[in-house]
């Protein structure tokens, strides 16, 4: 009994470990999502709340401001709203291609009008707060008569920052490249695995020295002389350079290959070589195929590394800011309005969606893909 109790409590804390880690691991993206769909303001003033809040804009049908009645507060506090609010929507309408509505929360409404309330706190002294309840009072009386809607998701700060800012240029940039990258480094990794797992030739332990050496050396240390190099080829400003400079062989990834290829029976391969196949046709036709699951995981890898390099994709594009990848134009963006977190987020979630997307389906294929080597008699 006492052995089951034992089992039962390192279960609930291992799963109560894992549930701490994960919540600490997906705060900062739940974080990023719930800014990108905030105000300016509302990003500022309502920094740590993740559902944002609900705000007020203008309905879609008002045309005209009710005029104020002096004797009502009321009645000239709300036509001053509607009347500024109307004037940011026409300033934004033209200066900006993607119209984005001016909103008001109900703290912003109670802060631009001085509406405040008084309680007793503690030890009898008198605390000032914004009064909320008046100021959401107020707004929902101007919704119930149609001059105002509610919406609590800014879902144009994406149109804004795809359309105005260019950043669906820099994301196609980013597909392009990753995708050749990914091709590359896949071509490579899986032929060169492939030879120093089942092939026999000359400078076999010179090539495995030589890989094992590179793993110890720095990456950072070949930054200076591939830059040299590619800056006398004239390789920089251009597609292909990046690409050049991101697709050369992982050393990681070729180990992963040369594993796996290893566990694959060999009574397979030496079929197909019988049958007349050549090394290139028995490593496309018959391996391959077969180390579907080590492709997929190694794709994903050069994926990663392909879409958050930083560094080659920064250097490659000096001089021609328009060809930077996401990566780049994203960190060039927060460095030039560092105040503009809302617009930030949503260009950081517009790079992070594509990663998430694809581990999700890279994971269901990696788990449900098995490779299994099997001989006809």
């Amino acid at each position: 009994m006492t052995s089951f109790w034992n089992r039962i409590g390192w279960r609930l804390t291992a799963h109560l470990l894992l549930l701490t880690l994960g919540l600490a691991n997906i705060y900062p993206f739940m974080w990023m999502a719930s800014t990108s769909l905030k105000t300016d303001s509302e990003a500022k003033i309502h920094k740590t709340e993740l559902l944002p809040v609900l705000k007020y804009q203008l309905s879609d049908g008002l045309t005209a401001i009710p005029a104020a009645d002096p004797a009502d507060p009321f009645s000239e506090r709300t036509s001053k709203l509607l009347a500024d609010l109307k004037s940011e929507n026409d300033r934004a309408r033209s200066i900006s291609r993607t119209f984005v509505p001016a909103r008001v929360s109900s703290d912003e409404y109670a802060r631009r009008f001085n509406l405040v309330t008084e309680s007793a706190g503690s030890a009898g002294k008198i605390v000032r707060g914004l009064d909320l309840k008046t100021a959401t009072a107020e707004l929902d009386r101007l919704v119930a008569r149609g001059q105002l809607q509610t919406a609590r998701f800014q879902t144009e700060n994406y149109t804004f920052v795809l359309r105005d800012l260019r950043f669906a240029m820099h994301t196609a940039v980013s597909l392009i490249v990753t995708a050749a990258v990914v091709a590359i480094a896949l071509l490579l990794s899986s032929m060169l695995g492939y030879a120093l797992a089942r092939l026999k030739f000359p400078g076999k332990m010179l090539v495995l020295s030589l890989l094992i050496v590179g793993t110890v050396a720095p990456k950072d240390a070949g930054y200076i002389p591939v830059f040299m190099m590619f800056q006398s080829l004239g390789a920089f400003d251009s597609l292909w350079g990046m690409v050049l400079w991101m697709s050369g062989v992982s050393i990681g990834n070729t180990f992963l290959m040369a594993g796996y290829f290893l566990t694959l029976p060999k009574e397979v391969e030496e079929a197909a070589s019988v049958d007349g196949a050549g090394p290139f046709r028995t490593f496309f036709d018959i391996a391959l195929p077969m180390a579907r699951p080590i492709v997929m995981t190694v794709g994903l890898f050069s994926f990663l590394g392909a879409w958050n390099d930083f560094l080659v994709p920064f250097l490659c594009t000096l001089s021609r800011p328009e060809m930077q990848p996401l990566a780049v134009a994203v960190v060039g963006f927060r460095d030039q309005n560092p105040e503009l977190w809302h617009l930030t987020s949503a260009a950081a979630a517009i790079m992070v969606l594509p990663v998430i997307a694809i581990f999700i389906v890279m994971q269901r294929t990696i788990v449900n893909s098995i490779a299994v080597g099997a001989v006809k008699g």
